[in-house]
């Protein structure tokens, strides 16, 4: 039995590295679960793999959830574009034609994490494991830092969008005279006509 030993990186956290070992009769569903299980993401996000060539330029796109064909077939379609696969449907010896194959893994389409992954090893497994699974696992993905101010900078912060807004709103100018405005009278004045 043969296994296919995938590294992956993310330029988000450089540190970060996974290693993951996977039967090539596994679908890409099972790539994917993998991943989120061993990167730990929420489930539920919007996902997709893109086989690339040696420079990592998108060949195909294999996704979790087919987004459907577009309703405009008269539309240009770049002839280098092939048809969206699913993962469920794809296994990965269908698709991993090279002993180095490359792949971007981007997970999350609003956050866009993105992930580099790269064939390292073809190798003999062995019958007593359980594939797919997470070899090596190094860091995770960095989270957005929350600075929070001390007490002191909240309480300059607020008394000085307080001076603004004085500033802003005067008391000479939201007041008006009542009689001058008629809203019953025409707009139409014969000097403009």
């Amino acid at each position: 039995m043969l296994i296919y030993k995938f590294k992956i990186i993310n330029d988000e956290n450089e540190n970060f590295y996974r290693e993951i070992e996977i039967k090539p009769g596994n679908t890409f569903k099972e790539f994917h679960d993998i991943l989120g299980e061993c990167i730990k993401f929420n489930p539920g996000e919007m996902a997709s793999f893109y086989l690339c060539d040696n420079k990592w330029n998108k060949i195909q796109e294999i996704s979790l959830v087919d987004m459907g064909e577009p309703e405009d077939k008269d539309e240009a379609v770049d002839k280098e574009t092939k048809p969206v696969k699913m993962m469920s449907d794809v296994k990965l010896k269908e698709s991993i034609i090279d002993p180095n194959q490359r792949m971007i893994y981007v997970y999350d389409f609003l956050k866009m994490h993105t992930f580099y992954i790269e064939l390292s090893k073809i190798t003999e497994g062995d019958e007593k494991i359980n594939y797919p699974r997470c070899t090596k696992s190094v860091s995770d993905i960095a989270k957005p830092k929350k600075i929070i101010p001390k007490n002191e900078e909240i309480e300059e912060e607020a008394e000085e969008a307080e001076e603004e807004s004085d500033e802003f709103f005067n008391e000479d100018d939201s007041q008006f005279d009542e009689g001058d405005l008629n809203l019953g009278e025409s707009f139409e004045d014969p000097k403009l006509i």
